[in-house]
C-alpha cells in the first residue's frame, strides 16, 4: 500500500484545498479557545522517530493484536463527530480504510451513517464511542444496539456532559447542522 503522501503537512494542505470552507474550520479547528488543541498539537509534534542507521531493519514487525485481532501497526482511528461533513460515506468510509490499512475504527456516535450501518460495512471488527445523552434506559438500549451490531468494544465518553462549544461563529454552524444530522442515527 503506497500512499500520496510523504508529511503530515502534504495530508493537511490536501484537505485544506479539497474542503469547503466550513468543513475545514470545523476540521482544523477546536473547541472553546483551542487551547488544548493547542497543546495536542505541541505534544504531537515531541514525537520523533530514532534512525536506525547500519542496523538491519528488514524483518521489523511493527503489528500488533487488541481484542484479539491484528493490527498492521498499534494504532486505531480515533472516533471523529461530523465525518459526513468531510465525506458523503462517512463513518462507513472511515470504517472501510481502516480494514484496508489492517487496523479497528473506534466509530462516534456523533456521526453517520447508524451505528448499524457503519457496522456492517466491513467484517473487520470496530469499537463504538458513545456520549451519555439520555437517561439509564437509553443508555441500556444503545448498548444493547451496539451489541447486536457487533461491535467488540465500547468507549464511554465521560468527560463531555455536552457537545463541545466551539468559539468561532462559522464553527457554531457547523455544529448545530453537525447536531441535527447525526440526531437521527
Amino acid at each position: 500500500m503506497t500512499s500520496p503522501f510523504n508529511t503530515n503537512e502534504e495530508i493537511v494542505q490536501a484537505a485544506r484545498r479539497n474542503l469547503a470552507q466550513g468543513p475545514w474550520d470545523y476540521l482544523s479547528g477546536g473547541t472553546e479557545s483551542e487551547t488544548t488543541m493547542r497543546r495536542n498539537r505541541l505534544a504531537f509534534d515531541r514525537i520523533a522517530f530514532r534512525p536506525r542507521v547500519l542496523v538491519d531493519v528488514s524483518t521489523i514487525d511493527r503489528s500488533s493484536t487488541l481484542l484479539g485481532h491484528n493490527l498492521r501497526i498499534p494504532v486505531l482511528l480515533a472516533p471523529i463527530g461530523g465525518l459526513q461533513n468531510f465525506d458523503s460515506r462517512a463513518g462507513v468510509a472511515v470504517s472501510q480504510a481502516a480494514d484496508e490499512f489492517g487496523t479497528l475504527h473506534v466509530v462516534s456516535s456523533a456521526t453517520l451513517p447508524t451505528l448499524e450501518e457503519t457496522a456492517a460495512s466491513t467484517d473487520r471488527s470496530k469499537i463504538y464511542q458513545l456520549y451519555i445523552r439520555g437517561d439509564w434506559d437509553w443508555v441500556k438500549a444503545m448498548i444493547d444496539r451496539v451489541k447486536q451490531s457487533g461491535y467488540e468494544g465500547l468507549c464511554i465518553t465521560v468527560d463531555s456532559a455536552v457537545y463541545s462549544r466551539r468559539e468561532s461563529p462559522f464553527d457554531q454552524s457547523m455544529e448545530c447542522r453537525r447536531h441535527s444530522r447525526a440526531s437521527r442515527s
